[in-house]
């Protein structure tokens, strides 16, 4: 993967949600570590899978949470080079 995705990350009903900007994919967990983990498996199995330019981008609600997003956020184990994370505010 040569760009680098914008992900937003916000809770909804007690769980974790991850949405990246620049292709509709999402994901779920109970913790931001485990958010981000699935995160990374499902790019890599998407791009994989036929690639990520196959995949439009997010529905625009998503950017307008990324425009007031209340912080970045920075997993222990994230790989900066591949995406910038946000928490939703």
């Amino acid at each position: 993967m040569s760009e680098k995705l914008r992900v937003i990350c916000y809770q909804d009903h007690g769980v974790w949600l991850a949405q990246a900007l620049e292709h509709d994919i999402c994901v779920q967990a109970d913790s931001l570590d485990d958010l981000y983990g699935r995160l990374e498996v499902a790019v890599r199995l998407e791009s994989e899978s036929g690639g990520l330019d196959n995949i439009a981008p997010a529905p625009a609600h998503f950017q307008r949470m990324w425009d007031k997003k209340a912080g970045s956020y920075t997993p222990m184990s994230a790989n900066s080079d591949h995406y910038e994370m946000a928490l939703a505010a």
